[in-house]
């Protein structure tokens, strides 16, 4: 059965940190960045997140369509967005529910209608992601861009999942708690021995650097 490609899609400071110390909304990269990340989300069907990233930023990008004339406007074709939790606690005055996207839950449980009835689609974790990608699939998603959190990138590195990641290297020590992948426990994730090919290296505003990994 075939499975979406699932491209990581992520922002981090030198030594692996996606937010400040003291959390919430970050957005470390640079407008070069920010145009990089519109480029690459205009090349997905979907973008999956977790509960955590919602909360943090209460929105998600919008793909911009780009003029001569410095004219910026929110382009008619976004990606599905997809939220992944099992909570309950979806705040309605976040700007996310008022963004002109297609919105989409994934739980493992059913959750109530009251919840859920800004969604468009309410699918189900299906006991693992590779099964629930199959899922996915079969709903017309064949490119899925997962943006977090550390969490959710974990559990699909876990399983394999895995296809590409696009990193923007943003050129500063932050420290703090928030990597981009929590810290192994056991040699399960090491011990994939999974290998990844440099597929592009392009240099960004204030020394910033974008790079494509490819599974091999």
């Amino acid at each position: 059965m075939s499975i979406p490609r699932v491209i990581i899609l992520i922002a981090s400071s030198l030594d692996g940190r996606i937010a400040f110390p003291e959390g919430g909304e970050s957005h470390l990269g640079s407008e070069e960045d920010r145009r990089m990340l519109n480029q690459n989300l205009s090349m997905v069907d979907a973008t999956i997140f977790g509960l955590g990233t919602l909360k943090a930023h209460q929105s998600t990008y919008l793909i911009k369509n780009f003029y001569q004339n410095n004219d910026v406007q929110i382009s008619k074709s976004q990606p599905i967005s997809i939220v992944a939790s099992n909570s309950r606690k979806f705040n309605r005055n976040w700007r996310y529910f008022r963004q002109p996207i297609r919105r989409w839950l994934i739980s493992s449980k059913k959750v109530d209608n009251s919840s859920t009835n800004d969604f468009e689609k309410q699918l189900f974790f299906e006991n693992s992601w590779g099964e629930t990608l199959i899922s996915l699939n079969k709903q017309g998603i064949n490119n899925l861009a997962l943006l977090g959190g550390a969490k959710l990138i974990h559990s699909f590195i876990k399983e394999d999942l895995i296809t590409d990641i696009k990193i923007t290297i943003t050129p500063r020590i932050i420290g703090g708690k928030y990597t981009w992948i929590p810290p192994e426990q056991s040699n399960e994730i090491f011990n994939l021995k999974r290998l990844w090919e440099i597929k592009t290296i392009t240099n960004l505003m204030n020394n910033e650097i974008h790079v494509h990994y490819k599974k091999i």
